[in-house]
């Protein structure tokens, strides 16, 4: 941190310390004799008179140095804990934790101490502490004041913990003392999304990387849906056996681990839609998924936790209008005539109508359908109102055997021959007379 005092000749003055976890000591330095210094490593083939067996007996022998006495020397633990020397780095979604010390390094007391201690951000300025109110009587020569303040770190970019003191030195006169300590919080994640829509079933591809240089161990990364969206998480099933036995078997493969400077996992989503009738759309034709929630350790066990923004889908036509088959027959038989109950929908804010609804002959290609209208070709609905749907049974009849599709139906404005909608081709077995 970087400080600056307001002023000079002030009795007191602030002193901070982050507080984090320590870190492990990691020792992988070779090992080495002092006597290797002095003579050398060919002092111990004694001028080729001593077999190269026995050198490699000898205790102490330089190439025994550097074997590992125990499996658990590979990893260069020492078993010491070494606390932080600098800041270091903060991150957004971490807890910051500082010790602020305040000390009267006169030799007179001070009295009427109020001691107040504030985050400053671009956005906003959030107090910490504040004793101005009740100001302590007094701090002792020599003496000092101690206390800790917390605070989850929500934005990027530069923040400055402000340090303000207001006391009545020896003198008599009242001083305001003010110190500023900076730091800058960074992003620890990138988060990248990817939609996709296959028929009509939507899924996100989320890629979470980690910016720092740390390891990262994802608690969870949890998906909340945009009611009334539900969402189930689809995960790659790993041919990757172990065969170790023993209380950690199978632990490495449930930790999700996110390696440093540019580490990714991807998690992939499947959206459900409720059965029923369709939602109507924004007005903007968005389509808003939900948002995803990260949590994660560092590698002694500092937590933090992100939540992304509102993640959108693929944009959906707004549609004005929605056909749809609601019933059909249990059984069709060729040349048979058949009724298809149907249902049309006004899914707009004003009356709409009347309309008209048809079936075309032929298909695009001019191949004549293999089911069509049983009677008039086209038949009008009255108006609708807002919101409003209205059902209607229309006459079929199959001209082929089995499996074929209702298609070429749709919606269109009596009066100016608007379209509005074409119904989806649906497939139906026909059974022979």
């Amino acid at each position: 941190m970087s400080s600056g005092v307001g002023g000079t000749g002030h009795s007191l003055a602030f002193r901070v310390m982050r507080l984090c976890r320590p870190a492990l000591q990691v020792d992988l330095g070779l090992k080495f004799d002092p006597m290797d210094l002095i003579q050398g490593e060919d002092a111990y083939d004694n001028e080729g008179h001593q077999s190269s067996i026995e050198a490699r007996e000898m205790e102490g022998a330089y190439w025994r140095r550097s074997e590992l006495e125990k499996p658990i020397d590979a990893l260069g633990l020492s078993g010491l804990l070494v606390l932080p020397q600098t800041f270091g780095s903060i991150y957004l979604g971490e807890s910051f934790c500082s010790y602020i010390s305040v000390g009267n390094h006169t030799n007179h007391d001070v009295r009427d101490v109020g001691i107040k201690a504030e985050l400053q951000t671009e956005r906003q300025r959030v107090t910490l502490a504040d004793s101005t109110k009740a100001p302590m009587d007094y701090i002792r020569a020599g003496g000092r004041h101690d206390f800790i303040i917390e605070h989850d770190i929500k934005e990027l970019g530069s923040h400055t913990l402000v340090c303000m003191a207001v006391y009545t030195d020896a003198d008599g006169e009242r001083k305001y003392l003010p110190q500023y300590f900076k730091f800058l919080a960074s992003n620890p994640l990138s988060v990248r999304t990817k939609v996709r829509t296959v028929k009509e079933t939507t899924y996100l591809e989320a890629c979470i990387e980690n910016s720092t240089k740390s390891l990262l161990f994802l608690d969870h990364v949890r998906f909340d849906p945009q009611p009334p969206m539900t969402v189930s998480v689809l995960e790659v099933e790993s041919n990757d056996k172990d065969e170790s036995e023993g209380p950690l078997s199978g632990l490495l493969q449930q930790i999700k681990v996110v390696k440093a400077n540019g580490g990714t996992r991807h998690f992939l989503y499947q959206f459900h839609k409720p059965a029923g009738p369709p939602v109507l759309a924004k007005a903007d034709g968005s389509n808003t998924l939900g948002k995803l929630e990260i949590m994660w350790r560092t590698t002694l066990g500092e937590a933090g936790l992100l939540q992304t923004h509102q993640i959108l889908g693929n944009p959906i036509p707004r549609k004005e209008v929605n056909l749809r088959i609601v019933e059909l027959p249990s059984r069709i038989l060729l040349e048979r005539p058949f009724l298809v109950r149907m249902s049309v929908t006004n899914q707009t804010d004003r009356h709409l109508g009347p309309l008209r609804i048809s079936m075309s002959q032929e298909d695009a290609q001019g191949i004549p359908r293999a089911i069509v209208v049983n009677g008039l070709w086209s038949m009008v609905v009255p108006q609708l109102e807002p919101l409003a749907s209205t059902d209607f049974n229309m006459s079929l009849v199959a001209t082929a055997v089995g499996v074929q599709k209702i298609t070429g139906i749709g919606v269109a404005d009596t009066r100016d021959g608007k379209p509005y909608d074409t119904l989806a081709a649906t497939e139906v077995f026909v059974e022979p007379e």
